[in-house]
């Protein structure tokens, strides 16, 4: 019952980030917002990696006292607090997976419609 939990590749596509109205923006205005949703992406893969110790931890932690379950009720109990502690933990970590591939999909779109307009500016 170990959960399996991959890592996302996530942190290598950071890197392309998109702004909602870009082409309102300077060149320069985009290249600092880009920047900057950067650093929120990286930061939200790192709470994104910590938590994923804790799902991973509380996992193995269920696990262990699951094969107990049949021994008393309190076992069953304990059990059943531990899985509930689990089952959250893994929705918490989907949530935030969910929110960093929406923004790092945002962010490569924004850095190709950046390389579109900017980029050839300056080459």
């Amino acid at each position: 019952m170990k959960p399996m939990i991959s890592s996302l590749s996530a942190l290598a596509a950071i890197a392309v980030f998109t702004t909602p109205n870009a082409s309102a923006l300077s060149c320069a205005e985009q290249a600092a917002d880009l920047q900057n949703r950067q650093v929120k992406a990286q930061k939200i893969a790192e709470a994104r990696l910590e938590l994923v110790e804790e799902v991973e931890a509380a996992g193995d932690a269920w696990d262990d006292v699951e094969i107990h379950r049949l021994a008393s009720e309190g076992h069953a109990a304990t059990a059943d607090e531990a899985k509930a502690v689990y089952e959250e933990l893994k929705a918490d970590l989907y949530e935030k997976e969910v929110s960093l591939q929406n923004l790092v999909a945002s962010l490569n779109q924004d850095v190709a419609a950046y390389n579109e307009s900017c980029a050839k500016d300056q080459s």
